[in-house]
């Protein structure tokens, strides 16, 4: 065991530290682990402003509470708040969740514990506790299954876009398409990370995707016209059921749908390659057995 002093002397900027103070002060967590760290860059090159260059850290954190009540958007919305220096995304679960099995993806939980960092605990102790074993198979199959699902709800939800758009039903259409781009999101997740998302806001979960590629988040953000059809789609999950005078314009519309199109082959042929990496190591492994026989 290692004495932390509650806070892990983490090599960290001051400004990313007070807000991590901050943060425990209001919410009292048991374990703040970071599970990933990225950068990004921006280059400004306008005839209206001399050229820019802005850097930004985004810090991923898997935040761990004592009791069951899921408190993750509270903290996400008070890290937006509260730290503006770069971009933290939060995932918050009770401990009971991590003690879990395979229904809340433990191979995630499990790979955050023992991999990450840790940051933060309560009781100042960093505790080793013995790493449930990987069954790259089980991995495998659960993979599969979550990404057959997710695809087939994304492929109706698109179909539903299309004939929608067809009969002029503008703002259906992006609703649609907007459920087409969160359940490709969360297939990936689960295809990559092992975790089971049930988050409905697109950004957060393009941005949960940048930890294992940056080609969804940038598919959506490259562009000023590309972030802003992002948003539009955002804003109709909410205000295409319940706004009365909410509409979209039928060129908004088309172009959303071809940007999700291209966003659809992009998480097919990213899945795809990942799936056939776990299959390529799960036919080691067997080999490997058969050879020990």
């Amino acid at each position: 065991m290692e004495t932390l002093n509650q806070f892990a002397k983490a090599k960290k900027p001051l400004h990313f530290m007070a807000f991590l103070e901050k943060l425990v002060a209001q919410f009292k967590p048991l374990q703040v682990y970071q599970y990933a760290q990225l950068g990004q860059q921006w280059q400004t090159e306008s005839v209206f402003c001399n050229p820019q260059q802005k850097e930004e850290e985004i810090y991923y954190l898997l935040i761990v509470t004592e009791g069951s009540t899921r408190i993750e958007n509270g903290i996400q919305d008070f890290a937006n708040q509260h730290y503006t220096e770069g971009k933290v995304v939060v995932l918050a679960h009770g401990q009971a969740t991590l003690k879990q099995s395979p229904r809340m993806c433990n191979d995630f939980f499990n790979a955050v514990q023992h991999r990450g960092l840790l940051l933060y605990s309560a009781d100042g102790i960093l505790q080793s506790t013995a790493v449930e074993t990987f069954n790259l198979q089980s991995h495998l199959d659960r993979a599969q299954s979550n990404w057959r699902h997710r695809y087939n709800m994304a492929n109706g939800f698109l179909k539903a876009a299309d004939t929608a758009f067809d009969n002029g039903f503008y703002n259906v259409c992006v609703f649609l398409l907007h459920q087409v781009v969160e359940q490709f999101c969360i297939g990936m997740i689960w295809v990559f990370m092992g975790y089971r998302s049930d988050m409905h806001n697109l950004r957060r979960l393009l941005y949960l995707c940048a930890c294992f590629s940056k080609q969804p988040l940038k598919h959506f953000t490259a562009t000023p016209e590309n972030d802003s059809l992002l948003t539009l789609m955002m804003e109709s999950y909410s205000c295409a059921r319940y706004k009365n005078d909410y509409t979209v314009l039928d060129t908004h519309a088309d172009k959303l749908y071809s940007l999700v199109y291209d966003f659809v082959q992009l998480s097919k042929e990213l899945c795809k390659n990942k799936l056939m990496e776990f299959e390529a190591a799960v036919a080691v492994v067997k080999e490997k057995e058969v050879a020990n026989d």
